[in-house]
């Protein structure tokens, strides 16, 4: 009686999910830094997302992307996969795929029905509502971390795959502040004892019984226990949930000059870039790209015809136009000044002094 339960409950969830619909209109890359490639494609601020689209990041890229409601953040050297993009009426289904790479995820407060999951080679997350972040590296070993909210885990093993949903709702969900670390040779140990028992099983028995009854004998093995699931120190990741926190869609009118000096740049390529600062934000946009954010600290220093600007992590030199005449990477805490003919950076390691004209340190 209880394996029947079990398929009509299996059925139940697949006439579910054939009954919703498909959409790609709702699913858009909001903001790039960097070389950003959408199936192999250079990517553009506005591009609509599809299901089975690839998105890779470069070295010092990253990529927003807003799916109805929902925000992700795909950092640098990282490959992600659109899996599944499902809305029906007002209720929305997201598969993504991280192959390797990391991931910062706010998704919206879903509803009963709705499902936000993120799958990498060895694990399998789902959320309801929360901020999370997901690691996936080349060993594939994967490390999910959860700042708010809930998020339920379980070993992705291939062979039960279509079932793995349907056991982690018996999963302890990872809670606030707690982190767990999944490997491949754990999946790998799943994956034997599934096959050894498929083997054994015997003649009279079909093959869709024997998988419902070995997903109950294996599902303590796929669900993380709570005695895997550990805490850690939010100190020890400041910044990452700052940036977590911070991961929203740009204002509009902000979008519109990013873009505008993009198309402008794309045209007719400025050898050094141009600088576009805002109220809050400085942008460093290049061949096309926005190569680089930061914050404005504090006001720039202007001559009669440069602007010059220091936002944390570099130092750079405009015209009054935008275009930027030099760029130099060197730790401050905002602040600037001109004395004696030279701008003066204040940083950690003391001032600093660079020629006016070159960037040049004196």
């Amino acid at each position: 009686m209880k394996r029947i339960i079990i398929l009509a409950l299996i059925a139940v969830f697949a006439v579910g999910i054939g009954c919703t619909s498909k959409t790609d209109e709702y699913a858009m890359v909001t903001f790039a830094v960097g070389n950003v490639t959408k199936n192999d494609i250079s990517i553009n601020i506005g591009d609509l997302l599809k299901e089975n689209d690839i998105v890779k990041t470069d070295e010092l890229s990253s990529c927003d992307i807003r799916i109805g409601d929902s925000m992700v953040r795909i950092k640098e050297n990282s490959k992600l996969l659109v899996s599944q993009l499902m809305r029906s009426q007002d209720l929305e289904n997201t598969v993504l795929g991280l192959d390797v790479g990391k991931m910062l995820c706010k998704p919206k407060k879903l509803l009963k029905n709705e499902k936000f999951l993120v799958k990498t080679p060895t694990a399998v997350a789902g959320v309801r509502g929360t901020r999370f972040t997901v690691e996936a590296d080349a060993k594939k070993t994967t490390r999910i971390k959860v700042y708010d909210g809930k998020v339920k885990v379980a070993r992705r093993v291939t062979s039960i795959e279509d079932q793995i949903e349907n056991v982690m709702d018996e999963a302890p969900p990872l809670e606030n502040n707690q982190k767990v670390v999944i490997t491949e040779k754990e999946v790998q140990g799943i994956e034997k004892k599934i096959e050894t028992m498929m083997k054994s099983k015997s003649a009279e028995e079909s093959a869709e019984v024997a998988v419902v009854r070995i997903v109950q004998d294996v599902k303590n093995d796929v669900i993380v226990s709570k005695k895997e699931i550990k805490k850690f120190q939010v100190e020890d990741f400041k910044e990452e949930q700052q940036e977590l926190i911070a991961v929203e869609e740009k204002p509009k009118e902000v979008i519109k000059k990013i873009t505008r000096i993009v198309k402008k740049e794309k045209e007719k390529p400025v050898p050094e870039g141009q600088l576009l600062v805002t109220r809050y934000e400085v942008y460093f946009i290049k061949n096309g790209q926005v190569q680089w954010e930061g914050k404005v600290i504090e006001p720039p220093v202007k001559t009669e015809d440069k602007l010059y600007i220091a936002s944390g992590e570099y130092v750079y030199c405009a015209s009054l136009e935008g275009p930027v005449l030099w760029r130099k990477k060197i730790e401050n805490n905002g602040e600037l000044e001109i004395s004696d003919e030279a701008l003066v950076v204040h940083s950690p390691s003391g001032k600093k002094k660079l020629d006016l004209e070159t960037g040049t340190e004196l």
